[in-house]
C-alpha cells in the first residue's frame, strides 16, 4: 500500500499537478544535457573483481567489487544495455560504474541530484530505446532527452526530501515485515 501510495505522490510532485504549500514558481522544460553530465565508463572484466573493496555497479545494480572507484560520490545511472534497457537505478558512495550503466552525473549542476533520482525513476526511455537484436540507449539521444523541472532549486529539495522520507517508512516496513516472518517460523518450529 504505501509502494503504491509513493507512486501516486511522485507522479503528482514530480509532474508539477500538485504544488508544495510556499511555491508557487515556474517550472520549465530542459535537456538533460543542461542539468548533467552523460557518459559511459570503463568497463572492467570480471576477473578483476576482489572479494572485498569497492562496489561495481553494472547495468542492474552491484555486481561485485573492485580495488578502484571511479566515482568518488553516488551516482544516478541508466541501464544502456539489455532487456531492462532504460531501468534507472543509482550507486552509493565511492563505486566503479561500469560501461554498461549511463552515468547521469550532475554534481556540478544546479540541480538538487535526489530530485533528478526521483524524476529519471518516473521517465519513459522507451522513445529513445534502440537495437533489434539487443535493446541499446545511445548518448546523443539521451542528451536531448526533455524533462520538466522546477527552476526553484529549493522547490525540487522539498520534493526529494518528502518522496527521500517516503523510501525511508518503506524500507522501515520491509524490515519490520521480514522480522515478523523470521518470527513467525521460530514460532511455527517451536509449536508445530
Amino acid at each position: 500500500l504505501k509502494v503504491k501510495q509513493k507512486k501516486g505522490l511522485m507522479q503528482k510532485l514530480l509532474s508539477g499537478k500538485v504544488r508544495l504549500k510556499g511555491f508557487d514558481g515556474e517550472w520549465e522544460e530542459v535537456e538533460l544535457r543542461e542539468i548533467a553530465n552523460l557518459y559511459q565508463p570503463q568497463t572492467i572484466s570480471q576477473s578483476m573483481f576482489v572479494d572485498c573493496g569497492y562496489p561495481v555497479y553494472g547495468a542492474n545494480g552491484l555486481i561485485g567489487y573492485f580495488s578502484k572507484f571511479n566515482h568518488e560520490t553516488w551516482q544516478i545511472t541508466i541501464t544502456c544495455r539489455g532487456s531492462t534497457c532504460g531501468t534507472v537505478n543509482r550507486t552509493n558512495g565511492p563505486a566503479w560504474i561500469t560501461g554498461n550503466a549511463m552515468v547521469v552525473n550532475c554534481d556540478n549542476f544546479e540541480i538538487n541530484k535526489m530530485f533528478l533520482y526521483y524524476k529519471l525513476l518516473t521517465g519513459n526511455f522507451s522513445s529513445i530505446i534502440s537495437g533489434s537484436g539487443q535493446p541499446q540507449i545511445v548518448l546523443t539521444p539521451l542528451l536531448r532527452w526533455k524533462i520538466y523541472i522546477p527552476v526553484d532549486k529549493k522547490e525540487q529539495s522539498a520534493i526529494a526530501s518528502i518522496l527521500s522520507k517516503c523510501d525511508k517508512e518503506i524500507e522501515l516496513l520491509k524490515q519490520k515485515l521480514e522480522l515478523n516472518k523470521k518470527q513467525k517460523k521460530w514460532l511455527m518450529q517451536k509449536l508445530l
